[in-house]
């Protein structure tokens, strides 16, 4: 048994294994303390605004700084940019763990988790070195890796927050140190142990420097582009929609229905069980009957998943909630949902040529400027009392503007078979 679990992993290339299970070890920390930066930051003393406007300013500084990092990918390695990402979110974790009040998360929003992009950059080496006819499964398989340690995340983070003082600032606070040592830990890894190269996504020429140069070459990467362009406006679109609302899912859960750290840590760890046991026969059903299929029978499942969490008579009907997956449920990576999501990415890189992936891993940050006026419209509509009509908002995006784009949006790898 334990040799038929380890063979899809034999022959895989070795930058495959290492980013695998580094971006698994540090999924692992962020499922501890995603569900409850909101809940710190409240009982540090902000306010539903406040919320918005720390958001705000992450996805800002986090935007700014992909447009070099993406450049980056190309000029250096893909193995830098992890690098120095793994750096700067350790700070960030630090800042988190010594912050007095509110105010002081201020600079570790700077530093936010928009900029921790560990996933994409992981995305780009699955995509980048493994044929076609298997990148659904790889995708599926890396997320079967990243769930395994994850499953752990939300109940370990339970009991830490109930055994530290419930669901407060001083119950919260050790998650921080407990994630940053897994991010210490996963920075010596990549160091130690990923290739630094990754053909041409690593070895593009340049002749030009500075912003200009920089500038060009995004210029450069759009250019003729027809199909990306929808991708972009598509994927800004879900942007606003996610940032809107996700701040406050997990506010919701706890403030209206009276959900404990327990009940996230159940809802959180069964999604992703769920995750696991289909996320590898979904990856193979893709790489035979295309990425789209899959994702316009997953998706949907978070609207229903949305009305749940509205309409739930008591905090029980989360964790069914959560088991489909979606905005509403504070995480878009598990349930039935989260299946169809790393078909969803494999389906955006197949559609950038590798030499411009490093460039486009820089324009995906910068789309992350729509959440800036989002989440700060989130905050304000939650503190009017406008909690369901944030809460529906995604929904409303996806099946007005984005689904309708996607129909346009052809499968490449799909339509080539």
């Amino acid at each position: 048994m334990f040799k038929r679990l380890l063979r899809p992993f034999v022959n895989l290339d070795r930058r495959v294994k290492v980013a695998m299970v580094s971006t698994g070890i540090a999924k692992f920390g962020t499922q501890m303390t995603s569900r409850y930066d909101q809940v710190y930051a409240i009982d540090l003393g902000a306010n539903p605004v406040d919320i918005g406007v720390l958001n705000s300013i992450g996805a800002a500084f986090s935007a700014v700084l992909a447009v070099p990092l993406g450049w980056a990918v190309e000029r250096y390695s893909v193995k830098r940019v992890m690098l120095f990402d793994l750096a700067l979110f350790a700070v960030h974790l630090s800042l988190f763990a010594l912050a007095g009040n509110w105010l002081m998360l201020i600079p570790a929003y700077i530093l936010s988790t928009k900029l921790f992009r560990m996933g994409p950059l992981a995305d780009i080496i699955f995509v980048t070195v493994t044929e076609p006819r298997r990148r659904g499964v790889i995708m599926s398989l890396s997320r079967v890796v990243w769930n395994i340690l994850s499953i752990f995340g939300p109940i370990t983070a339970a009991l830490i927050v109930s055994y530290s003082g419930g669901m407060s600032a001083q119950g919260i606070r050790p998650l921080y140190s407990f994630q940053l040592v897994s991010v210490v830990s996963v920075f010596l890894l990549v160091a130690w142990k990923l290739p630094p190269t990754l053909g041409r996504v690593d070895g593009r020429q340049r002749s030009g420097r500075g912003w200009a140069s920089i500038l060009k070459d995004y210029r450069d990467a759009l250019n003729g582009e027809k199909h990306l362009k929808r991708w972009v406006l598509l994927r800004t679109i879900q942007s606003f929609g996610t940032s809107l609302a996700s701040p406050f899912a997990v506010l919701w859960m706890v403030e209206a229905k009276g959900a404990t750290p327990y009940v996230i840590g159940i809802m959180g760890s069964a999604s992703l069980i769920l995750t696991l046991a289909l996320q590898v026969p979904v990856g193979r059903l893709a790489d035979r009957i295309g990425r789209k299929r899959i994702y316009f029978v997953t998706q949907p499942l978070s609207y229903v998943a949305t009305l749940l969490v509205i309409l739930a008579p008591g905090p029980e009907y989360l964790v069914l909630a959560g088991l489909l997956g979606g905005v509403a449920t504070g995480a878009t990576e598990g349930g039935i949902v989260g299946v169809g999501q790393p078909l969803f990415v494999t389906w955006w890189w197949e559609s950038v040529k590798e030499e411009k992936r490093g460039r486009f891993f820089g324009i995906e940050g910068l789309i992350g400027l729509a959440s800036i006026p989002a989440s700060v419209l989130g905050g304000i509509l939650w503190q009017q009392g406008l909690m369901v009509q944030v809460l529906l908002a995604p929904v409303l995006l996806e099946v007005f503007a984005v689904l309708p784009l996607l129909l346009t949006v052809p499968d490449i790898i799909h339509s080539q078979q």
